[in-house]
Formats: C-alpha cells, sequence, structure tokens
C-alpha cells in the first residue's frame, strides 16, 4: 500500500521517456540491418517487454548502458517459439504481423492482455489462412503476411494498424490498409509513420486508407527518445490542483496525442506557459468543460480526477475503449473517486462528473492498472484526508520511479 496525504505541488521535474515512441524507435531499429543508437531510453516494464520479444524473435539483439539502448538490427535469426508480452498489449498487437514468416509463434500475456480485444487480425488471418489457436493467455499463430489491400475498423485500437505498418513495407507489392470506421487515436498512427520515416520507411493517407509502398527497408538510424507527454499528465494536473510546476524534456511540436493535456488545461483556466526552459503550468480557478477522449484515451485517468476539481459538471465522452485496457478504466475511476467523495454517473462510454472542488479521501484500489494508481496519487491534491492506494507498485509497468517523482515536487508519500 501507499499512503499519500494532501500536499501542494510545486517545483520542476523532467518528462521520462516516451514509452510510445520507444516502443516505435525499437522495432524500427531491429528491423534496420546495422546497429542503431536509442539515447534517453528508460526499460520499463512494457519496454523491456517489447525489447525483449524482438530480441527472441530473431530480429535483433540489444545492449544498455545506463539511459543508451544500443540496437543491433535486421538479424533475422531463428529465435523463439515463444515470445513474453508480459501485459504489454502494443507489444503483442506491434509484433504478431512481424511474427507471420511462416514459423509457428506462441504469444504468451499476464493480466488482463489476452481479454483485451485481438479481434482486429482475425480477417487478416483468415485472409491469409494464418493457422491461430487462442487459449486464456496466449495465441499461437502459424503463417505467412501477404501483400495486398486490407480492412481494418479504425475505432478499436491504433495498435493493431501500427502493427501492420510495421510489416507491409517489407513485402513484395504494396499494400493499402482501409480503416472501415471513424478513425481514433490517429496520433498514435502518425507517430508510428513519424518515426518509421526517420529509418528511411514511408507511407501515405489517402482518405481513409493509408497506402503502403512495398520492396522498402528500414535503416539504422540514432536518436534521443523525446519526454513522454501520457506520463507528464499526471504532473501538469497535480500542478493545475495544488501548486505549480515546470516540465521539462518535453519536444514542443510532437507527434504525441496526449500533448493535449495542455490544451485543455488552458480551456479549463490553468495557467500554461511554454518557457526556453520547459512547460510552466500552474494553479488558477478551473472551470467545468466538456471533452471528446475519443483521440486521447490514456488521458481519462486524469481527466476525472480533475472532474472533482472544478465546481459543476464536467463529461467525459467517446470513452468506450478504455473499458478494454488493462482494467475497464471508466468502471475503475468511477467506483474508486466514488468511495473517496466523487458525485460520479458512468455510462456506456462516458463519465459524467458533478465536481465540487475536493475529495474525502480514504482507500482505493488500483485495479492492477498503472494509470489508475497515477490518477488516484494525483487525486490526493483536492482530499480533505489522506488516499491508501492497494496494489500501487503496478506503476513499474510504465514508471517504475513514480512516486519518487510526486514525493520531490512535495507530495507526501508513505
Amino acid at each position: 500500500m501507499k499512503k499519500v496525504a494532501p500536499s501542494n505541488i510545486q517545483g520542476s521535474i523532467k518528462a521520462i521517456p516516451s514509452k510510445s515512441v520507444s516502443h516505435r524507435a525499437l522495432i524500427c531499429a531491429a528491423l534496420a540491418k546495422g546497429d542503431s543508437v536509442l539515447e534517453n531510453m528508460a526499460f520499463s516494464e512494457d519496454i523491456s517487454a517489447t525489447a525483449n520479444a524482438l530480441r527472441d524473435l530473431g530480429l535483433c539483439e540489444y545492449e544498455l548502458h545506463d539511459n543508451v539502448c544500443i540496437v543491433h538490427g535486421g538479424l533475422h535469426r531463428e529465435g523463439k517459439e515463444e515470445i513474453d508480452c508480459g501485459e504489454s498489449g502494443s507489444t503483442l498487437r506491434f509484433l504478431v504481423p512481424l511474427a507471420l514468416d511462416g514459423k509457428k509463434r506462441t504469444f504468451k500475456g499476464h493480466g488482463r492482455l489476452m481479454k483485451r480485444p485481438q479481434g482486429a487480425y482475425d480477417r487478416i488471418f483468415l485472409r491469409n489462412n494464418v493457422e491461430a489457436v487462442k487459449t486464456e493467455n496466449s495465441i499461437t499463430i502459424c503463417g505467412t503476411l501477404d501483400s495486398g489491400e486490407y480492412a481494418m475498423p479504425g475505432d478499436i485500437s491504433s495498435q493493431f494498424v501500427s502493427g501492420m505498418l510495421y510489416a507491409l513495407p517489407l513485402l513484395m507489392d504494396d499494400s493499402g490498409i482501409h480503416l472501415t470506421t471513424k478513425i481514433e487515436s490517429r496520433p498514435y498512427i502518425d507517430l508510428t509513420r513519424n518515426v518509421q520515416a526517420m529509418f528511411g520507411v514511408t507511407s501515405r493517407w489517402r482518405g481513409h486508407i493509408i497506402d503502403v509502398s512495398g520492396r522498402q527497408g528500414y535503416r539504422p538510424h540514432d536518436m534521443t527518445i523525446e519526454g513522454d507527454y501520457s506520463h507528464a499528465a499526471f504532473f501538469a494536473v497535480a500542478a493545475a490542483l495544488s501548486g505549480e510546476v515546470l516540465l521539462q524534456g518535453l519536444k514542443e511540436n510532437s507527434e504525441q496525442g496526449d500533448k493535449e493535456i495542455l490544451g485543455i488545461l488552458q480551456c479549463m483556466g490553468a495557467e500554461v506557459e511554454h518557457r526556453e526552459d520547459g512547460i510552466f503550468v500552474r494553479k488558477k480557478m478551473l472551470k467545468p468543460i466538456e471533452i471528446d477522449v475519443s483521440q486521447i484515451p490514456d488521458l481519462v485517468p486524469v481527466l476525472a480526477v480533475l472532474g472533482c476539481a472544478v465546481e459543476g459538471k464536467m463529461r467525459i465522452y467517446n470513452a468506450g475503449r478504455l473499458r478494454y485496457k488493462e482494467s475497464d478504466r471508466l468502471h475503475a475511476m468511477a467506483h474508486e473517486l466514488e468511495k473517496i467523495g466523487a458525485d460520479i454517473t458512468e455510462y456506456e462510454d462516458s463519465l459524467v462528473i458533478n465536481g465540487t472542488g475536493m475529495l474525502d479521501g480514504g482507500e482505493v484500489e488500483s485495479h492492477s492498472d498503472h494509470r489508475i494508481a497515477m490518477a488516484l496519487t494525483v487525486a490526493s491534491c483536492i482530499a480533505k484526508n489522506a488516499i491508501t492506494i492497494h496494489d500501487p507498485m503496478v506503476v513499474k509497468k510504465s514508471a517504475p520511479n513514480f512516486y519518487e517523482e510526486f514525493a520531490s515536487l512535495g507530495g507526501i508519500v508513505e
């Protein structure tokens, strides 16, 4: 358990390396024949899962020296039959198309991973005559991926689209990805394309279609991983609730969709200033707004806390996909915030919060979800009494030092 007492946040903090960019850089480097140097890397549980899976697929070897990862890519060795994805949805969904190389592969998952939607690949398996056997904790596949035209839903997870984007350029002929529904989390698709371009692989949008030329090859590339807006959002919100913080190490023109947190805070009334040494966020009187989160689903847990901090009705909508994350995040946040004094109603794809500006405090559960644990920590900034979080160290999935970071800004964590 972690007991987090009410506190005021003040100071500066450097954003951790972007998890989203790190996954993508590792994959592109593994597919490039030669050595790539990735600086400012942090091996959380999810990033470790991707690096080890790429190695076990026989695509690369890697060395980690402090925060520098050297990837020896393009090896195409025999690899292992069993690939452990941990609890990382990115690892599983990104790598399945790359594993369609004619060899039998078993992807294993832990926690809720294999209970999360994986059906977007079923039609691809059928089209390519791929043998696929699913169990409660694994999926075994054997087959090859052909170039061609692929229809995929755009409203389940952008990770499926990114997975196809990694593999299709390596095939002999041109391909197209036709998104058959409204595109959600498009910034994550564009982030994939942006990182691929750094490694010499390109694609292009044509309406709801992504055209992918075949016969491309990834080239080694050295890069520095930018700071993580998804993680920095927790500290930005904490500052907007109870103090001020200077966020350092964030790329102002980043492709990361979650940089939208800054615009949301400004719209609600917080002070947000881009300075030479970072992004400054300070508490001001906040007003409730309605937020469409279809493109920024990872922000929902901390936005729910933000809704409790205002006086008035705040609605967070187009959030149905949150039910299939590491936890059912809509239910988890509604249930836990209600336990500590929030007036919050959970709907099929939205949350409605009648904020009072304060929470009572009490005991809450993390639901084995890193973003739930971090959001409930931030809730302490508007609590009358301490918040005790059960199973708090699930934050290791993305940010092993989160509580130390929070304490460095004045948070009181026991």
